[in-house]
């Protein structure tokens, strides 16, 4: 597989290493300036870092389509620098950061958020036209669920989801990343579980999930589950 270089303009989803997975991670986007000799500009993050980060190693990845299917790539990094004058144009300046790239692009795996399985009174769910879908776990960049067989997912297409957390609606496009038959003997045979990931720029989604995924997991400490 040919691995996608980046380009000016290409959105980005980054994470710090040490983050991956973790309730408190910091999930970060940006958009690519510039890309020379392993030293890849980028926009301001949103949110917002100060010079207090740099010297970290972060998680960058990126989605690209090769042969009509969505992939994500990513590559580990470290932020050396912060400009505070990085020139647009003759006559415009931005913040922008730096991230000097220490490996090549690999495949990545969407699954680097922090997830939980919602309880059964949860106040998220994930509706495929009118049908609701059981979920397994969520996060803020995925999801994995069961659904009947009767509905063909195939491996890098675009499924149109509304998602429901806390009676506010979002509707969201997602990638199938993977679909596969219950392992367990005895299993309902008419089911598959899927995995999807969730492709967006909604902030309020964002904050609303992250928020009823940190309550559950505080929940699900206190009853000892975890």
């Amino acid at each position: 597989m040919n691995k996608p270089e980046l380009r000016a303009g290409m959105p980005l989803d980054i994470i710090f290493e040490n983050e991956i997975n973790q309730p408190n991670a910091h999930y970060l986007k940006a958009v690519v300036y510039d890309y020379h000799h392993n030293i890849v500009t980028i926009s301001q993050t949103s949110p917002a870092l100060n010079k207090r980060f740099l010297n970290r190693r972060v998680l960058t990845t990126y989605l690209v389509n090769i042969e009509n299917r969505i992939l994500r790539f990513g590559f580990a990094g470290l932020l050396t620098d912060l400009i505070s004058d990085y020139a647009m144009s003759s006559d415009k300046t931005a913040e922008a950061l730096l991230i000097k790239k220490l490996a090549q692009p690999e495949p990545t795996d969407f699954r680097m958020y922090f997830r939980v399985r919602p309880p059964s009174n949860t106040d998220i769910c994930l509706f495929l036209e009118e049908q609701k879908v059981s979920l397994l776990d969520i996060s803020i960049g995925g999801a994995k669920f069961t659904y009947p067989k009767r509905q063909i997912f195939n491996p890098g297409e675009t499924v149109k989801f509304r998602l429901i957390v806390h009676e506010t609606i979002f509707n969201i496009d997602a990638s199938i990343r993977s679909v596969r038959e219950p392992y367990s003997v005895g299993t309902n045979n008419n089911m598959q579980y899927v995995s999807v990931e969730f492709h967006h720029d909604d902030k309020k989604m964002e904050t609303s999930l992250g928020k009823a995924i940190m309550g559950i997991e505080r929940n699900l400490l206190t009853e000892g589950k975890i």
